[in-house]
């Protein structure tokens, strides 16, 4: 059986979940206010959806930080089980862009090769009946 759950975050989801694991893990962080959220396809043949945050500065200067995919997964990841939305350690998880929104996609066992299961009936003789167990004799006082 393969598995595939599909998690929909909304931007301000996004922007929360990167700002808090990089402030976890003490990364520069750019001051200002958070604008506008795009995505966009990664490089060409490396697949992946690029992350663009807008952050205008105090001073009306434009601080945008571009996301690379591993750090938006991470962050994502990071942000499910801070709130107990349980996600299998042992799946692939990767971003997508689904109708506009990112998506964290999570699939279980596809690249396992299916098991087959014969269904083989084999004529056998039933098991012999274990041997009866001696009873002891009631000791009267």
């Amino acid at each position: 059986m393969k598995e595939l759950r599909c998690l929909v975050f909304t931007d301000q989801e996004v922007v929360k979940a990167v700002l808090d694991r990089r402030r976890r893990m003490k990364e520069p962080l750019p001051s200002g206010t958070v604008g506008k959220v795009t995505y966009r396809p990664g490089q060409p043949g490396g697949g992946g959806v690029e992350t663009l945050i807008q952050v205008t500065g105090d001073e009306g200067d434009d601080r945008s930080m571009t996301l690379h995919e591993s750090e938006v997964a991470a962050a994502l990841v990071s942000y499910c089980m801070g709130r107990k939305i349980p996600l299998p350690v042992e799946s692939d998880k990767m971003i997508h862009l689904i109708n506009g929104a990112l998506t964290l996609m999570i699939t279980m066992n596809f690249k396992k090769p299916p098991r087959l299961v014969e269904d083989r009936v084999e004529a056998t003789e039933p098991p012999p009946a274990p041997p009866p167990v001696p009873r002891k004799a009631a000791s009267r006082r």
